[in-house]
């Protein structure tokens, strides 16, 4: 067993003032003795109080020095470095690393816990048997550290416990542990190799962890302690180098002199090149302003069974293997002739190479000092150089993230968008509610879109705004309304799910119930959202202006109607097809409408007129849809729930024209029901959020303005779609050019290019097309300043506000049947059979009556002579021939 060295090379210079004091009380006692006599030893009066005086002192110091390394330990910290895809480390970024680690080692009083100062580097496996890197240092060296780290560009830092520790081990007694402890085999005055950073020099360490599986027990720790020398450490280890290096020099020299030290005429061709090996070795470790370190090697190997643990322990140590040179690592113990070798797994030295293993001690076997050059290839993560896939890694190479508040479920004012990692494990961050106008998700389905913006939304709905989710699935339905069941947001909540899961009760929506929107903006509505679902555009003008026609005749008419008889979409049929109805209706509409419908109208073919009807006959055949759209009086306003803060819940079906048509009309609705409140005082125009998914099925120019307009009146906007390029291209440039933030998980090559040239080129677009669930690239604005893309994990609702209020679905049911907004499909369908004869009746009624008020008026002057220059009444009505 080789025991540590203490040579004269191991300064400690307080405990050296110690020995001297008491080796001057020894020689004031040896001066009182005679000479020949040692019986005439006499101590002096104080002699003894010094020697016993230093003693105390002595211990006293030791003891404090204890105390001070075990407090240091207690406090170390360890984080996991996780390089990007392309990162990559120059040797100046290695040597300007290790530079201001250096710093470390001058630190004042640093002599008293000095061993438990040592930079850890741990190379590790992970559950899959990626090679893990780790950092450890004491608690106070984290500042340090952290200033040191941003010498690299693309390294993220990460919470051991979120990478490592939700491995299950084998175990204890079937597990076999092998460990073992390096030194340099010669002085440190011979130099290891100074390996090239390309190829990495981790390469080999992340083949020997490869297929590594923790859950099975097996696992492998290589842990290289480093600790600076500085101060006047550093004069005297370089002074003792350079006595060692002219000794080895003249060993080399002196086979090459003669008898009687003459030189011989010829030199020996391999002692020329022993010499100039030699000197280029002693260059590196003799350098100036070389960067020196003491180090510790310790390697632990784990597995269920001592084969399968002997074979890790043999893949570590052939790790080693490329850093030998003139100098080089090997195992510390002793070989008996080869028939066994007493290293640290002897019972003696377990115990110590077990503690410096848990507690990271400083306390090697001999002394070995290094430089930089030797030591590189650990100074750093794994870089692009290292081939192996088994490397656990960020992804794309991106800036670090902002420096964004965490999130809190208690403030209002931040927006939760997902976690970031740091030296403290992932927090969630929030982005500013005041710096949000639109954000735009994209990526993979599944991938966590979703989620993160119902996330987002949940959290807004119970801070008190209002808001409205479209999801033409349904599926995140469910988990918004399990978190809005708590007294004050379950009365502001409205529910239409039209979706498998729906029922057949709805409230009922009116598009052409005029109550606080203008006639004008709720046809354009109607008009974008059957051009939007039935695919419409710039060169169908005869069916668009039909359309039109047809929805300002309703809106027409819908004025002249009490509430309970105003129109629905399912008057378009009649309109379109029932001439004796819509000759009933003309009187009541502008003279500008009155001519379409009496002179080009009936010049159009059926086809022009069949694709509407048609589509509003299906709208129709489904009783969800009809109890929905069928009522004349409404339930439910849009206008109202942007000024009341409702929240509202939005599932149109997925699939067909009819479920594209019911959401155009929902999301159109929304942006002309916001744009109405332009006469309000800009304070006064409460905040209303629109979640968007699958943000294509409503692409038109409408969704542009949404983004160009909408935050003037109020309207924030979280549209998602898996393709940007599904949008129209003035949609995809409106919302780039408006978005607050943007997140993006997995896309396909072309969709990620688009999303990088908006990025300016940053990452790369392959960085994109790798991404795995749940994790993003984002730019987000903070302060009114645009961040750079930086790396971001998605956040479940459940993860950002924790596990939704017990008994909450039955509250919120509860609530919505007390509102009164859903009304049952057998009396709406009963009402709509019935309407068109009861507007007929209510609008006859009102000629009947109009007419008898005109016949009873008195005649005037004039009126005998034809009428000529008579003004028309306002109460008259010019009525076609019946």
């Amino acid at each position: 067993m080789t025991g540590r060295r203490r040579g004269p090379d191991d300064p400690r210079p307080l405990l050296a003032l110690l020995a001297c004091a008491a080796g001057y009380a020894l020689l004031r006692l040896v001066d009182r003795l005679g000479p020949g006599r040692l019986s005439h030893l006499v101590a002096g009066p104080a002699a003894l109080p010094i020697a016993l005086g230093a003693t105390v002192i002595a211990t006293a110091l030791a003891r404090q020095r204890h105390v001070a390394t075990r407090r240091t330990l207690a406090s170390r910290r360890a984080f996991v470095v996780v390089p990007a895809d392309e990162f990559d480390a120059a040797p100046e970024l290695v040597g300007s690393f290790a530079a201001q680690l250096a710093r470390s080692g001058r630190r004042i009083g640093g002599w008293w816990d000095r061993r438990a100062s040592a930079l850890r580097v741990r190379l590790t496996n992970d559950d899959d048997g990626r090679l893990v890197y780790l950092l450890d240092v004491a608690e106070r060296d984290l500042s340090l550290l952290r200033g040191a780290l941003r010498s690299f560009r693309g390294v993220e830092l990460r919470d051991p416990a979120d990478v490592l520790g939700g491995a299950a081990a084998a175990p204890v007694d079937r597990q076999t542990t092998l460990r073992t402890e390096l030194v340099l085999a010669r002085p440190y005055v011979e130099p290891l190799a100074r390996l090239p950073l390309d190829p990495d020099p981790l390469s080999p360490f992340a083949a020997a962890l490869a297929g590594l599986d923790r859950g099975r027990g097996e696992r492998a720790d290589v842990c290289i302690d480093l600790l600076p020398i500085g101060g006047f450490r550093v004069l005297w280890r370089r002074w003792w180098m350079r006595r060692q290096a002219l000794r080895r020099t003249e060993a080399v020299e002196l086979p090459s002199s003669g008898i009687g030290g003459e030189r011989r005429g010829r030199l020996d061709p391999g002692e020329m090149a022993e010499r100039r090996d030699l000197g280029r070795g002693l260059e590196v470790k003799l350098r100036g302003g070389a960067t020196l370190f003491e180090a510790q090697v310790l390697l632990a190997a784990r597995a269920p069974d001592r084969s399968r643990a002997e074979g890790i322990m043999r893949g570590l140590l052939a790790a080693f293997g490329p850093f030998s040179d003139r100098n080089w690592l090997r195992a510390s113990g002793l070989h008996l002739a080869g028939l066994a070798f007493l290293g640290s797994d002897l019972p003696g030295r377990r115990r110590s190479f077990e503690r410096r293993l848990r507690t990271g001690l400083f306390r090697p076997a001999r002394r070995n000092v290094v430089t930089t050059a030797e030591v590189a290839g650990f100074l750093k993560p794994p870089t692009v150089n290292c081939a192996s896939d088994n490397v656990l890694r960020s992804g794309a190479l991106l800036a670090p993230p902002p420096d964004l508040p965490e999130f809190d479920p208690g403030r209002g004012d931040l927006i939760p968008i997902g976690r970031v990692s740091g030296e403290q494990g992932e927090r969630i961050v929030g982005v500013r509610a005041a710096d949000t106008f639109f954000t735009y998700l994209a990526g993979r389905s599944r991938w966590g879109k979703t989620a993160s913006a119902t996330t987002m939304f949940v959290h807004l709905a119970r801070s008190g705004h209002g808001g409205l989710f479209l999801d033409p699935h349904g599926d995140a339905l469910e988990e918004i309304k399990a978190y809005l069941g708590e007294d004050g947001v379950a009365e502001r909540v409205v529910v239409v799910d039209l979706g498998p899961g729906g029922g057949d009760d709805q409230p009922c929506w009116n598009l052409f119930e005029l109550r606080g929107v203008d006639a004008e903006d709720r046809v354009e509505a109607v008009v974008d959202a059957f051009a939007t679902a039935m695919g419409w555009g710039e060169r169908s003008t005869r069916a668009i202006n039909l359309i039109t026609q047809t929805a300002s005749a309703l809106a027409a008419i819908s004025k002249e109607l009490p509430p309970e008889l105003a129109p629905t979409v399912f008057q378009i049929p009649t309109l379109l097809t029932d001439t004796s109805w819509r000759e009933a209706i003309l009187p009541f509409l502008p003279e500008g409408s009155q001519s379409f419908w009496r002179e080009r109208f009936p010049r159009l073919s059926d086809e022009a007129v069949t694709p509407l009807t048609n589509l509003v006959d299906r709208l129709g055949a489904s009783r969800r849809t009809a109890a929905l759209l069928g009522a004349s009086r409404s339930t439910l306003s849009l206008r109202e729930a942007m000024d009341a803060g409702l929240i509202v819940l939005f599932c149109p079906g997925g699939g067909g024209t009819r479920e594209r048509l019911i959401a155009n009309l929902a999301a159109f609705d929304v942006f002309y029901s916001a744009r109405s409140r332009g006469d309000l005082d800009p304070r006064d125009r409460r905040l209303f959020w629109l979640g968007l998914d699958e943000a294509q099925t409503y692409d038109s120019d409408t969704l542009a303005a949404i983004e160009e307009q909408g935050a003037k009146f109020g309207l924030r906007a979280i549209v998602m779609n898996q393709n940007p390029e599904r949008l129209r291209p003035a949609t995809l440039n409106s919302l780039t050019t408006n978005r607050s933030h943007m997140m993006v998980s997995a896309l396909n090559a072309r969709a990620a290019g688009l999303v990088t040239k908006e990025w300016a080129g940053e990452p790369s677009p392959e960085a994109i097309t790798r991404l795995p669930r749940y994790r993003f690239i984002a730019q987000v604005t903070d302060r009114g300043e645009v961040s750079r893309p930086f790396a971001l994990r998605g956040v479940r609702v459940g993860d950002a506000l924790g596990a939704p209020p017990a008994g909450g679905l039955e509250r919120l049911e509860g609530a919505i049947r007390c509102s009164g907004r859903r009304r049952r499909s057998a009396e709406v369908l009963a009402e709509r059979a019935t309407l068109d004869s009861r507007i007929v009746g209510e609008l006859g009624s009102r000629r009947r009556g109009a007419a008898r008020r005109s016949a009873a008026r008195p005649r005037r002057r004039g009126e005998d002579c034809g009428g000529a220059g008579r003004p028309a009444s306002a109460d008259s009505f010019e009525v076609g021939p019946s």
